[in-house]
């Protein structure tokens, strides 16, 4: 699969956090923040902070995490290729995205997908 991912479990951590990277957080009943900035080669995690499983999957089923149990971290690593939207197929109106670093635009599928409103804050 592209894009496919890695747990990261507590001994995993080490020197660096990877949670002061790239980060998406499953949380309040949406992916926050819903577009992250991350351009092909770089790894993104995403962290279920909510007490029900989820995952991230391409909207075009490409790709996927796989079951996030709640509290669980896991890696995504970015493919020049790969669909860069996503929900969880647990709860299909969780959405998000991984935006362009050199220009700082949502891909076309995130806004057409309901979850960008040209709004949201976007992490660096």
């Amino acid at each position: 699969m592209a894009g496919a991912t890695g747990d990261v479990g507590e001994g995993d951590v080490g020197v660096i956090d990877p949670m002061d990277e790239r980060r998406v957080d499953i949380k309040g009943g949406v992916f926050f923040p819903p577009m992250v900035l991350a351009a092909a080669g770089e790894t993104v995690f995403i962290r279920n902070e909510e007490d029900t499983v989820h995952d991230a999957t391409a909207i075009d089923g490409t790709w996927t995490t796989g079951p996030i149990q709640p509290g669980q971290v896991v890696s995504v690593l970015v493919g020049a290729e790969m669909a860069l939207c996503f929900e969880s197929s647990y709860n299909a109106e969780y959405k998000g995205a991984f935006g362009s670093p050199e220009t700082g635009e949502a891909p076309e599928c995130f806004e057409l997908s309901g979850a960008g409103d040209g709004d949201n804050p976007v992490q660096e």
